[in-house]
């Protein structure tokens, strides 16, 4: 347990670098965050992003890493049989969006 928090402290610590290197610019965290700008700052300063903010962050930082756990997710749903055939998929479609 005592090495999850340290590696968790060692990411909070990494994260300046990895928004600096990221492909986004500081506007970009500031609004998924809905974060003024001097808190944003003042956040990435002291390190003191809160939990959720953390996970949205890497989210963000990392997509790729979210796309593969989200296909990973979608392969247990057939194996265990958790699908809907196409012309159920297609009614709920309409009627969600009133199609």
């Amino acid at each position: 347990m005592i090495e999850i928090v340290e590696n968790y402290e060692k990411y909070i610590d990494s994260l300046p670098e990895l928004i600096n290197k990221s492909y986004y610019k500081a506007e970009f965290f500031m609004q998924k965050l809905g974060l003024k700008h001097a808190t944003y700052y003042r956040k990435l300063k002291s390190k003191t992003f809160t939990h959720q903010e953390v996970k949205l962050i890497t989210k963000l930082l990392f997509p790729e890493e979210l796309l593969i756990e989200e296909l990973k997710k979608g392969e247990e749903d057939i194996r265990a049989g958790r699908t809907i055939d196409f012309d159920d998929f297609k009614e709920r479609l309409r009627a969600k969006y009133n199609i």
